[in-house]
């Protein structure tokens, strides 16, 4: 039980982080960027700067929540299951995805906000 209890509050240590760089994306009055090492966009560059912070910012914060679910429903169904093997697997699968989307719709923006050279 004290090992459950120490997973979900590091779990919920690393959600929180996303979901804090989200709201501070969504308030920020200058460009951001998603990636670590990315040059954010000048604001002549955007059509949109404040959509562009927002929906970065809610991506964010949509993905701190969704981690936190995987997070925990993965704790809860490696007590009540054996298949460890499996359970790892679909983990991995679903936060790789949970990724993935978040890089997708970062795309999405760009394609979507950026103007055109």
């Amino acid at each position: 039980m004290t090992g459950t209890i120490i997973y979900l509050v590091i779990s919920s240590l690393v959600s929180l982080i996303f979901i804090v760089l989200g709201v501070n994306q969504f308030r920020s009055k200058v460009p951001v960027a998603l990636n670590t090492g990315e040059v954010p966009p000048r604001e002549d560059e955007l059509t949109d700067m404040s959509e562009w912070n927002h929906k970065h910012g809610r991506n964010l914060i949509i993905y701190g929540c969704a981690l936190f679910v995987t997070m925990s429903v993965f704790i809860y169904f490696l007590e009540k299951f054996d298949n460890t093997v499996f359970q790892m697997v679909v983990f991995l699968i679903v936060i790789f995805a949970e990724i993935a989307w978040l890089e997708i719709q970062h795309s999405l923006l760009k394609k979507k906000l950026i103007k055109k050279t």
